[in-house]
């Protein structure tokens, strides 16, 4: 989903930027993530539309909340300083959402914050750097302990409980000594060449893969420790963290939400140099932030050369009382199972399925089966996320753990599961199913940075004043994509605020990630038709 994350119903359309995305739907199924919505935060809105903002954030997911969280919270500008002078006035930030708040990607992903380095780091370096591949590969696997700081940030237990931002144990497992021999090899080429996070992971084989995952048919598995292995109720901590910031910082941050931003138009005549028009008004701003993931393209067209969005399938489900429960598993390292639940990567017929177990109820988060689809499936809408997944899909999803963990190991089906949690929860195993888009790129990288006017096709008057950004396109693996692609946008944002300057860089931030006219033009007006696998949104790169 990252997405964070998901697993697709079926393969990606041919034709990049050729259409508008449009606007989510109003309808969108529910996740079970989503369950209970935020009381404070869910439908929020302000008495009255903003007229005028410094910074107009279009999207109210992980990536969205992360560029006003940063803003706000690492700003001084927003504090009364200690001297005689006049404060400064509070910066003033506008964050708008079509539906509900958090209602996108962020709040209908697998829940992991776990990349696969290894393969994603030799991935890497197909599309950029090595010097830019080894930074992406630790940029990543930095969001375990990014997010649990940002989570330990929060103002109440409560809150820091229903984030559950959590160490779990990791496991990447495969199933065909082909694909399981060329992990291990890319496994050595981190560990030579990234070794301070190649050496976070460690390989099992045969029986003793068998034995740590409880899953028989394994051939092998790579395991991660808790520093490059974590989960998230993403949605709870998007909103729990929006709470957060509308309490702490009244006069800086408005948030309405079923406010569907239309279009962008740069003025003239005016003290601003935008104005977003909105189904319930406008908004004059100096800079624009599209956190919109895979509808960008509608407010920057160009964008849809390298930018599209794929129809996603999660669900949620009761594994077999035969299973152990969190901090129970078979442990791998330091012969320890961490309390915080196990996570799954499983490879099989060059797919990916993948599994999140939740700590308090043990629930398991389910996606996968990559590519299966009845024929005429594919062809729906790839923004339209109001529909159950596709019938085959949704069977897939509701029979494969069992022959996974083998039936001698499931057991019989559980009963302890309490039944009356909230009323949109189903009574039986199978949870909730839902369905997402994901913002998926051709070179596999997000878009993070500033947004040149060859781009946009709007000349601002005061370039120095502010601009337009971006950040999107986070591949399914928006969980250890977006938090840090949100800090790093917000401090180019704040730098060009201090500086009147469009520099961007930072050293920890990878630069492969700025949308360049290199990453933007057209691509023969087609992308590669690649294979979505899954939760990390990896394909073949393929013909770029």
């Amino acid at each position: 989903m990252q997405l964070s994350i998901f697993v697709s119903s079926i393969l990606l359309s041919a034709v990049l930027g050729q259409s508008d995305p449009g606007y989510p739907v109003k309808n969108p199924s529910i996740s079970y993530w989503q369950i209970p919505p935020h009381p404070d935060v869910a439908d929020h809105q302000s008495p009255k539309l903003p007229e005028s903002a410094d910074i107009v954030i279009i999207g109210s997911g992980m990536s969205g909340t992360s560029i006003a969280w940063h803003l706000l919270m690492d700003d001084n500008s927003t504090t009364t300083p200690t001297t005689k002078k006049a404060p400064p006035a509070p910066l003033r930030i506008a964050m708008l959402e079509a539906r509900q708040a958090c209602s996108g990607a962020t709040g209908r992903n697998g829940g992991h914050i776990r990349p696969s380095s290894y393969e994603e780091y030799v991935d890497a370096k197909k599309v950029t750097t090595q010097d830019q591949a080894a930074k992406i590969t630790k940029f990543r696997a930095g969001h375990v302990d990014a997010l649990l700081r940002a989570a330990g940030r929060l103002p109440t237990e409560q809150a820091r409980q229903a984030a559950s931002v959590r160490p779990v144990d990791s496991l990447d497992v495969y199933f065909e000594e082909a694909p399981f021999a060329e992990a291990v090899a890319q496994w050595e080429t981190l560990r030579r060449e990234v070794p301070e996070v190649g050496d976070e992971w460690s390989v099992l084989a045969g029986d003793e893969a068998r034995r740590v995952s409880l899953m028989p048919g394994a051939v092998g598995a790579l395991t991660g420790t808790a520093r490059v292995a974590g989960a998230i109720w993403g949605y709870r901590f998007v909103t729990n963290g929006l709470k957060m910031l509308l309490d702490a910082y009244p006069e800086s941050l408005s948030l309405d939400t079923h406010t569907t931003a239309t279009s962008v138009n740069a003025l003239k005549n005016s003290t601003h140099n935008f104005e977003v028009t909105t189904d319930r008004g406008t908004i004059l701003a100096n800079h624009v932030v599209y956190a919109t993931n895979s509808w960008s393209p509608h407010f920057v067209p160009v964008l849809g050369n390298a930018l599209q969005g794929s129809l996603l399938s999660m669900s949620a489900q009761l594994g077999g009382a035969g299973l152990p429960k969190p901090g129970e598993w078979p442990a791998y390292h330091n012969n320890v199972s961490l309390p915080g639940g196990r996570a799954w990567s499983l490879f099989l017929r060059g797919g990916l399925d993948y599994i999140v177990q939740e700590p308090e109820h043990g629930e398991y988060m389910y996606g996968g089966g990559a590519g299966v689809s009845f024929p005429g499936e594919d062809d729906r809408d790839q923004y339209d996320d109001s529909g159950t997944p596709p019938s085959v899909v949704a069977a897939y999803l509701n029979g494969a753990l069992p022959t996974y963990f083998g039936y001698q190991n499931w057991g019989a089906e559980r009963t302890d599961f309490p039944a009356d949690l909230h009323p949109d929860i189903w009574a039986g195993r199978t949870k909730r199913v839902w369905t997402g888009v994901e913002g998926f790129t051709t070179d596999a990288l997000p878009l993070v940075g500033p947004l040149a006017e060859q781009f946009t096709q709007r000349p601002v008057k005061n370039p120095a004043a502010g601009q337009e950004w971006v950040s999107a396109g986070f591949n399914g693996e928006g969980m250890d994509y977006a938090w840090l692609s949100g800090k790093g946008l917000g401090q180019m944002i704040r730098n060009h605020m201090a500086n009147a300057t469009n520099e961007p860089l930072f050293e920890w931030f990878p630069t492969a990630f700025l949308p360049t006219e290199a990453r933007l033009q057209k691509q023969n007006g087609t992308a590669a038709r690649r294979r979505d696998v899954g939760r990390n949104g990896r394909r073949d790169l393929g013909e770029l």
